[in-house]
């Protein structure tokens, strides 16, 4: 490659891997969970020090209030319920903030909420409503062609996000965890991945069907086992093709 190119290498941590530490000497955003699925204020000042040592962008990891369930099944909560506890899991995120002496710059949501921001209208206006009221200068990730990137378009900073290691249907949608094939987990289709987001902007489907997904941010799950390895290699495959992680 010619042209010199750069792309966010972005982590879900504190949520209870052993890796965090290493991880962060690889990426260059982090999102935090902070009570929702996972995490306490120990947790998250801990990753707050790692992030901070490492120069690493911050950003929260707020879900919906089921750590039973890991945050990845929608469930059914009304709105208010929902703002209220998305609101005491950032205000305790930024009491962790306050009292480690950083900032943060993002917001990304966690699990069945991130995936039912995709299509669910309701939610997304209200939650769009709520940040842009009590967090409008921080950056949403957001799903590719997805409600919550249309809602919130205008009206907040937005980062489109690709995933290194989840497959994708047609729609763009991640497909669900309980499907065969929707978590990658062979080196070659992960780093596949990764470079058609950055150098083709597109990926290729469940079903094999390429797609034009342009992206600006690209996570690789911390909670799996082989987290740490593969952002390794990550990092190393982006190097050898010129491509600097920011």
């Amino acid at each position: 490659m010619d042209e010199h190119k750069s792309i966010d290498l972005n982590a879900d941590v504190g949520e209870g891997m052993p890796y965090d530490a290493e991880l962060m000497k690889i990426i260059s955003s982090c999102n935090i969970a902070c009570g929702g699925h996972c995490g306490d204020y120990q947790s998250i000042s801990n990753a707050l020090t790692f992030a901070k040592s490492n120069g690493v962008k911050i950003g929260a990891h707020p879900s919906y209030p089921d750590q039973e369930n890991f945050g990845r099944k929608s469930i059914e909560i009304s709105t208010s319920e929902l703002i209220d506890s998305i609101d005491a899991q950032l205000k305790l995120f930024q009491q962790c903030v306050d009292d480690n002496n950083v900032s943060w710059t993002h917001i990304k949501f966690h699990g069945a909420l991130y995936n039912d921001l995709k299509s669910d209208l309701k939610i997304a206006e209200v939650l769009v409503q709520y940040l842009r009221k009590e967090y409008p200068t921080l950056i949403l990730f957001v799903p590719p062609n997805s409600v919550i990137k249309q809602t919130a378009s205008g009206h907040l900073k937005i980062r489109t996000e690709g995933f290194a290691d989840r497959a994708y249907n047609k729609e763009l949608g991640l497909v669900p965890r309980n499907l065969k094939g929707a978590v990658l987990v062979k080196k070659a289709d992960i780093l596949r991945q990764v470079l058609g987001m950055i150098n083709d902007n597109q990926v290729k489907t469940l079903s094999g069907k390429i797609i034009r997904m342009s992206v600006d941010t690209i996570c690789l799950h911390g909670d799996t086992p082989n987290a740490l390895s593969m952002a390794k290699e990550i990092h190393l495959k982006l190097e050898a093709n010129n491509i600097s992680i920011k």
